[in-house]
């Protein structure tokens, strides 16, 4: 079946390699979405994609391939799990991807087997899928549809707009609507509550933490928190440890594909123990926080984001690292 799309804006702005592999391979400019039809001589169904560009399709069932784990999740929280025949390699959520045939993944995407398997359409995550990639499809043709979240608002768009242009505007709409009310619940519950200083470690060697252009950012002021690197710019940044030291964190916490485990406790204590002068080390305030919770705009971001707020409502309360992670159950 055939399909039509505009060409693709060069984009200005792309995460680095560190950042991909950091965020687990998972970032938008808010932007009013529309539909409509083509024109008055044809069937093409158009929606805006978060490129700004009108991607038209001319059917309301399209067979999706989904080229990174965040748009695999944001796909199937639209409710359009089924147009879904392909995925990339690094896609895990939910369960049934697992079954899904795969083309790849970032660097090494198989483009000879998605022109193979005929999609109507590929949605690629812009902040982190290679441009070279995205402009190969595009010059063979290939519809795509672009996607790049890195707040809130940009969670809610990107479900209602892979709503859209899957053909389930309703399903999707729900999940939207839901995830507002959610966040809503976290903010009113967290947000005015006692500033807590934290420093988010999301890669080791080098030593990187998030700016104030990532979902994470907003994670932590919707927990009360203050990122002690708010105040960069960058959705990445690499830092030296002296001037870690000079901001001197009340929390540290960790991004972790295991979660807060006994043993990722273990780790970071290990490591951040050799400087004993920073408070969050003295006051044994670590904690980590799954990779997949945190790194991905999703819905499911809500449940780090909720894992976060505690963390730091513990620190609030005077409650020691020992007797917090005894009150908590361990997550694998």
């Amino acid at each position: 079946m055939k399909t039509h799309s505009v060409p693709c804006k060069t984009l200005k702005h792309r995460l680095p390699v560190m950042l991909v592999m950091a965020m687990a391979l998972a970032s938008v400019v808010a932007s009013p979405f529309s539909i409509a039809r083509a024109s008055e001589s044809d069937s093409l169904y158009c929606v805006v994609d978060m490129s700004d560009r009108s991607v038209c399709l001319n059917t309301r069932s399209p067979g999706i391939i989904s080229l990174s784990p965040g748009t695999t999740e944001l796909l199937f929280a639209a409710g359009a799990g089924d147009r879904v025949i392909a995925v990339d390699q690094h896609s895990d959520f939910p369960e049934a991807v697992k079954k899904l045939p795969n083309v790849g993944g970032y660097p090494n995407v198989n483009v000879e087997a998605i022109v193979a398997m005929k999609p109507d359409l590929v949605v690629v995550w812009t902040g982190g899928n290679s441009p070279k990639v995205i402009d190969q499809l595009e010059s063979l043709g290939i519809s795509t549809f672009h996607i790049d979240v890195v707040d809130f608002t940009g969670i809610e768009q990107a479900i209602r707009r892979l709503g859209q242009v899957a053909g389930t505007e309703k399903a999707a709409n729900r999940v939207a609507e839901d995830f507002t009310t959610r966040l809503k619940t976290l903010q009113s519950h967290y947000s005015q509550r006692e500033p807590v200083s934290v420093f988010f470690e999301i890669w080791r060697s080098p030593l990187m933490t998030v700016g104030n252009g990532l979902v994470i950012n907003d994670v932590i002021l919707l927990c009360g928190g203050r990122n002690i690197y708010g105040d960069v710019s960058e959705r990445i940044s690499r830092i030296g440890i002296e001037f870690l030291i000079t901001r001197d964190p009340q929390v540290i916490i960790g991004s972790d594909p295991r979660g807060d485990t006994l043993q990722t406790r273990k780790e970071l204590m290990n490591y951040w123990g050799q400087w004993q002068n920073l408070q969050a080390v003295k006051r044994q305030q670590l904690f980590s926080v799954s990779s997949d919770l945190i790194a991905r705009p999703t819905p499911r971001i809500l449940a780090g984001a909720e894992m976060i707020c505690q963390q730091l409502q513990a620190v609030r309360s005077g409650t020691s690292h020992p007797e917090y992670a005894a009150s908590q159950s361990p997550t694998s």
